[in-house]
């Protein structure tokens, strides 16, 4: 994938449900560490582990569909 052309990846963002979105943007955009994503959402630090492995799943494979 050519990440000089963030297009893609912004596409496959829009594509996620809301959690996964939220997530995977507060941990790999914002920089936020697993507990302080829990406390921002207010759920478990176990739901937003659960939560970024199936967003990132769920990117890649939308990723590789758009190539």
């Amino acid at each position: 994938m050519d990440f000089e052309n963030a297009e893609p990846l912004h596409h496959g963002l829009v594509q996620l449900p809301v959690p996964q979105r939220e997530v995977l943007t507060l941990f790999f955009l914002e920089d936020f560490a697993i507990d302080e994503i829990a406390q921002i959402l207010d759920i478990p630090s176990g739901t937003v582990k659960s939560r970024l492995h199936h967003a990132k799943k769920a990117l890649r494979a939308l990723l590789r569909k758009e190539e």
